[in-house]
């Protein structure tokens, strides 16, 4: 019965106020007090029976400590805890309350966790949910929650996209200068009210306070970190961005801050980005009061978080370095492939008639942002073309302009997918060490003769 009793209490340790109350209500029990005051009130069911009387409850209650364990088990069984090991229930009745406890802990093989974060604040499962692709989160949500489809239609569900990430991943995808290190008003969603009678949207407001520790505030008047409002588009078609709402007005504290430069009513294009506010000069210690008020009946949604700031060398070291990224031979046959004369292992055995040959190769050393020579060839590794920027200068730029667009296709992507190419650097490293015109135009042939007679 020890263990009986040990068990529940590991259960009980993860439960929330609420949940203890509707134990204690499902046993006819008292529901007022404290936390552990609930929890002991539990626990002294499963004690023995001199504890039950010495608590008053001998008449009342007539459950035996295997009803009051299941009642706990099953409650249990609904909740999945994000930081909670799974205590797979064991059965407390017929062997297993006389096997050794030995025997019963070899046997026991706790199961993954699995964690849910939903913007509902929900840490149930259900049939419909979607994981993040983020190696360091792979959260669970809700698809009626984070899955928002462009024109509802009745009876049909949104549309599962082939990569999904949670609001937080995509937060810091949309700009890796800033890296969050605490979250004091979590991500929020803010839905649409309906429109009014005449099909224009109406005014909508959505007021919510959050706690600024000591601690926090220390940290945000440091030079190097910041207290910042974000918002995204959940339904946004470049995922990794920043979005505010039409006319959206942002209060903190009473002091008014302003969110966009753009017109309140111009809508934000495919190659536009928002920012984050930053309001740590509005902030203090303890209760503080966000409001935020807009004219749109799309679906956002926002948060506060604690921010560092990263600075340009520290962004250019998250890139992989050459040697950690594509290999040359990868490259040779990214680059045979975007000439039209395909891979040679490939097409070893081919008895086409029509093929393809190409008689020659105009390359641009120039980087398409600066218009001086690339010096480190960068590309994303999702890109068809043969087109390379300069990398310094690419990341440089997108310190202000947080577009992680490539200059070539103009495809939007995130940090995570830039890499060096090997094949042009090596290009532009050879060229960097002779100016000539002649050297280079040699370099660039010797290049071209390796790439077909492999």
């Amino acid at each position: 019965m020890a263990d009986l009793a040990s068990t529940c209490k590991d259960k009980l340790a993860y439960f929330r106020i609420k949940e203890l109350k509707d134990i204690l209500h499902q046993l006819g029990l008292p529901k007022q007090g404290k936390k552990q005051d609930l929890i002991d009130r539990v626990l002294a069911l499963l004690s023995d029976e001199q504890g039950q009387r010495h608590h008053g409850w001998g008449r009342k209650n007539s459950f035996t400590k295997e009803a009051v364990a299941k009642i706990i088990d099953d409650i249990y069984r609904k909740m999945q805890i994000q930081s909670a090991p799974d205590l797979a229930t064991r059965s407390h009745t017929g062997s297993d309350l006389f096997r050794p406890k030995d025997e019963v802990n070899d046997s026991f093989q706790p199961q993954p966790v699995t964690k849910v974060r939903c913007i509902c604040d929900s840490k149930l499962l259900n049939d419909n949910m979607i994981q993040c692709e983020d190696d360091r989160c792979h959260v669970w949500q809700h698809m009626s929650c984070v899955l928002v489809p462009d024109k509802p239609t009745e009876g049909v569900g949104p549309e599962v996209p082939p990569h999904f990430y949670c609001e937080l991943c995509r937060l810091s995808r949309a700009d890796p200068f800033w890296v969050t290190t605490g979250n004091p008003l979590p991500p929020l969603k803010f839905m649409s009210s309906g429109v009014a009678n005449d099909g224009t949207s109406v005014l909508q407001t959505v007021e919510k306070t959050f706690q600024l520790s000591r601690a926090d505030r220390e940290t945000v008047q440091r030079s190097e970190y910041d207290l910042q409002v974000w918002c995204i588009l959940m339904n946004d078609k470049v995922q990794f961005r920043m979005q505010w709402p039409q006319y959206a007005e942002l209060e903190v504290n009473g002091f008014a801050v302003r969110v966009v430069t753009r017109p309140g009513s111009q809508l934000l294009g495919i190659n536009g980005r928002d920012d984050g506010p930053l309001i740590t000069t509005c902030s203090r210690e303890g209760t503080n009061k966000i409001c935020l008020r807009r004219v749109d009946n799309r679906t956002f949604c926002f948060g506060v978080r604690v921010a560092r700031r990263r600075s340009v060398p520290q962004v250019l070291n998250l890139v992989p370095k050459e040697a950690e990224g594509e290999s040359f031979e990868d490259a040779l046959t990214r680059v045979r492939r975007c000439l039209g004369g395909g891979d040679t292992a490939e097409n070893a055995d081919s008895d086409s008639d029509l093929e393809v040959v190409t008689e020659s190769v105009t390359v641009n050393l120039r980087c398409p942002n600066s218009g001086s020579r690339m010096k480190t060839a960068g590309r994303f590794k999702p890109c068809v073309h043969m087109g390379c920027f300069d990398l310094d200068t690419f990341v440089e730029l997108n310190q202000r302009s947080r577009k992680w667009q490539c200059p070539i296709c103009l495809k939007n992507y995130s940090l995570e997918n830039l890499m060096i190419d090997p094949y042009f650097n090596r290009i532009t490293s050879l060229v960097g060490l002779h100016h000539t015109f002649g050297f280079c135009c040699c370099v660039i042939w010797l290049l071209l003769f390796i790439l077909f007679s492999l």
